[in-house]
C-alpha cells in the first residue's frame, strides 16, 4: 500500500466512481487533426502571413533606411528583430506540429485501448 503522501487526493475527479465515463469522439478528433494540419501547412507555406511571407516582407536592408548614422543603427536593430521574430515564428510552428503529433498519438492510443478492451470483452 502506498504511503499517504503518495496517494491521490480523495477529491480528485478521476477517483469519483459516480462521475460519467469519458467519451472520446474519434471522428471529431480526426476532424480537428485535419483542420490543425491544414492550418500549420498554411503557416509553413508561402501565402500571406506565412513564415516565408513574413520573412520576405520584413527583411529590410540598410540601403532602404539610408546612409546616415541613425538610419544605419535602426537598420541593424531592425535586422536583429527580423531574425529573432523569424526564429520565434519557426519555433512556434515546431511546437504547433508537436502538439498535433501528441494529439494524434493520444487518439491512436485511445483507439488501441478501446479495441483491446472490446476484444477482451468478446473473448
Amino acid at each position: 500500500m502506498l504511503p499517504p503522501e503518495d496517494r491521490a487526493e480523495p477529491s480528485w475527479p478521476g477517483l469519483d466512481k459516480n462521475r460519467p465515463a469519458v467519451e472520446i469522439r474519434r471522428d471529431r478528433i480526426k476532424q480537428l487533426l485535419k483542420a490543425l494540419e491544414q492550418d500549420v501547412m498554411r503557416l509553413e507555406g508561402s501565402n500571406e502571413g506565412a513564415l516565408q511571407d513574413m520573412r520576405a516582407m520584413t527583411n529590410l536592408t540598410e540601403a532602404q533606411f539610408g546612409a546616415w548614422d541613425t538610419a544605419k543603427d535602426v537598420a541593424r536593430t531592425t535586422q536583429k528583430a527580423h531574425m529573432k521574430i523569424g526564429g520565434v515564428y519557426q519555433e512556434t510552428l515546431a511546437r504547433y506540429r508537436a502538439a498535433i503529433d501528441l494529439l494524434r498519438a493520444a487518439a491512436y492510443n485511445y483507439q488501441d485501448a478501446e479495441q483491446a478492451s472490446t476484444t477482451n470483452k468478446a473473448s
